[in-house]
């Protein structure tokens, strides 16, 4: 074991010394070695952390990549797959998925090799499990549905909607377009119940100003198709504008919208706790991230989604969410990803709470006194973040948590007392690929075990609770680096840990980089994730922190 100096230099001493520090106030560092936890859970308790990379119900007609993301403390053997019951295939290792952008657990899904789609019954059930390495328990995933466009009148209904339409007059052709995009629904809901089965139907919007919602009507509500609401072909999102929710909800099952601009509109379900929200390739702007009310209340729908997403001016950001991906949040008061289930490749630049009574966490659990399992965050940049970074609290317990690829950057030179806190009881929390370089990470409770933290970087990592610190063999401590002692250490043993200067490229401007002879370079000796927050591989041994 060793430490690293001030300075950079490598130094002979107890890495239980050197995380012991100058105590703060309410730690007792008694009795030096015997009174401090020893690394090595097992994981035999600890069940894999894992969640769909796929959107629900989705209609295709070529083969699609089907992917999963999972975690465990002690590795993950293989991801298996099932369709309709029949084995079609293992992963054994974390790959590129092309079409999410995310390195994951996948197959790819042929409808061909299904026999042709039944019109009225077009679903296939895919399944997966994930298994540990060695120790753990597995999990089974939530059986998800998706569907095979049948041929001929199966396949996509196309109705036409322009600035120049006409509601009365239109028949929703191309060259006879309508004006809004409810009586485009109108006419899809006189499809469905003309065919007696779902639709796939999509409505096409040409450039121009439109009003959000059904006014009133009910769209197609079969819950086994996406309604797609989408700018047209070749017609960029920024000049497809949603201005107004006069119309009120879209009355439909699943709605999805993509390629378009929506700007001060409120998001509410047609069904209340029933309906599905997805929204792809979606500018969202706010009425200001001091002002009025976020643009929807998760709380309300059955599940929502986001996919290249870009939130600006909003009071809050992609909060709980099913699945938030490639999502880039700017300008926002309050929080940016709390609560969301799996938080994939995405960003956040600028929180700031204002003269509000906002408490702003760029990612924050709160289970309201109830027990919380299975989040993912995995590859996240926050910067210019005058907010908590990762608060867990209220919880009768909360497990089986992964934190991987994290970058979080509080405003350079700000003075404000915001860090990380984890105040829940908890069994199987993954901390790894993180780098905190101006904020702290505060442990408000001990009951925690099977933890991992490894590979990160941290301005302090610190304790409030008296005693004796956490239980013996709670957590594996392992290649990671504090650059400060200050105000406290962390009173657990571990392996190749180290504090003092991490020689960023340039911190002072924001470019925390490690630079050639950076002690973070060459530490990592069997990284958790194998690329970077940046989606750059990772070398091995690899760089601790987010960035290779």
């Amino acid at each position: 074991m060793f430490r690293l100096s001030a300075n950079g230099k490598k130094a002979s001493d107890s890495v239980s010394h050197l995380l012991c520090g100058m105590m703060m106030v309410l730690l007792l560092c008694v009795q030096g070695q015997e009174s401090r936890a020893k690394a090595g859970p097992t994981g035999a308790d600890a069940k894999v952390i894992a969640h769909w990379n796929v959107v629900p119900y989705q209609a295709f007609s070529r083969p699609m990549t089907i992917g999963v993301v999972a975690f465990h403390i002690n590795g993950i053997d293989r991801v298996e797959f099932q369709v309709n019951g029949k084995p079609v295939g293992s992963a054994n290792e974390m790959t590129l998925n092309k079409r999410t952008n995310t390195n994951e657990y996948w197959f790819t899904l042929d409808p061909k090799n299904f026999g042709p789609a039944d019109p009225e019954n077009p679903h296939l059930e895919v399944e997966a499990t994930a298994y540990p390495k060695s120790a753990g328990v597995p999990r089974q995933l939530e059986t998800i549905l998706l569907k095979v466009k049948p041929e001929g009148e199966g396949q996509d209904t196309i109705v036409w909607v322009s600035a120049s339409g006409n509601d009365s007059t239109g028949d929703g052709t191309k060259s006879n377009p309508f004006r809004q995009p409810a009586r485009a629904l109108e006419l899809l809901r006189k499809t469905e119940d003309d065919r007696g089965h779902a639709v796939f139907g999509t409505i096409y919007l040409t450039k121009g100003e439109y009003s959000w919602g059904s006014f009133g009507k009910e769209a197609p509500v079969k819950h086994e198709s996406w309604i797609t609401v989408s700018a047209a072909p070749d017609v960029a999102r920024g000049d497809v504008i949603f201005s107004d929710d006069s119309g009120g909800p879209f009355i439909t099952g699943l709605l999805k919208v993509t390629g378009v601009t929506i700007r001060n509109v409120f998001f509410a379900p047609g069904y209340s706790k029933a309906s599905y929200l997805w929204l792809d390739n979606v500018d969202v702007i706010g009425p200001g991230r001091w002002s009025g009310e976020s643009f929807y209340h998760a709380s309300n729908w059955g599940k929502v989604f986001f996919t290249g997403v870009r939130i600006s001016d909003s009071p809050n950001g992609a909060t709980n969410l099913n699945i938030a991906r490639d999502v880039k949040i700017v300008d926002i008061g309050s929080d940016a990803f709390s609560g969301s289930r799996l938080v994939i490749n995405s960003e956040v630049n600028g929180i700031d709470r204002g003269q509000t009574e906002a408490h702003p966490d760029v990612y924050q659990i709160y289970c309201a006194r109830k027990s919380f399992e299975n989040y993912i965050v995995y590859g996240l940049i926050a910067q210019n973040a005058e907010a908590q970074g990762i608060f867990a609290a209220g919880c009768e317990s909360l497990d089986n948590v992964a934190m991987v690829n994290i970058l979080l950057v509080r405003p350079l030179g700000s003075e404000a007392p915001l860090f990380s806190q984890w105040h829940a009881p908890s069994n199987h929390l993954i901390f790894s690929g993180i780098s905190m370089p101006n904020s702290s990470f505060l442990w408000r409770n001990n009951e925690v075990r099977n933890v991992l933290i490894e590979g990160s970087l941290f301005e302090r990592m610190k304790t409030t609770f008296k005693g004796y610190g956490f239980a013996p063999d709670a957590i594996i401590y392992r290649d990671n680096h504090v650059m400060s002692l200050r105000g406290g250490g962390m009173p657990v043993d571990g392996s190749d840990n180290s504090e003092g200067n991490p020689d960023f490229a340039d911190g002072n401007k924001g470019d925390f980089r490690p630079a050639p002879d950076s002690p973070l370079r060459g530490r990592v000796k069997a990284p958790f994730s194998n690329v970077d927050v940046y989606g750059n591989p990772r070398k091995v041994p690899s760089t601790i922190g987010a960035i290779e």
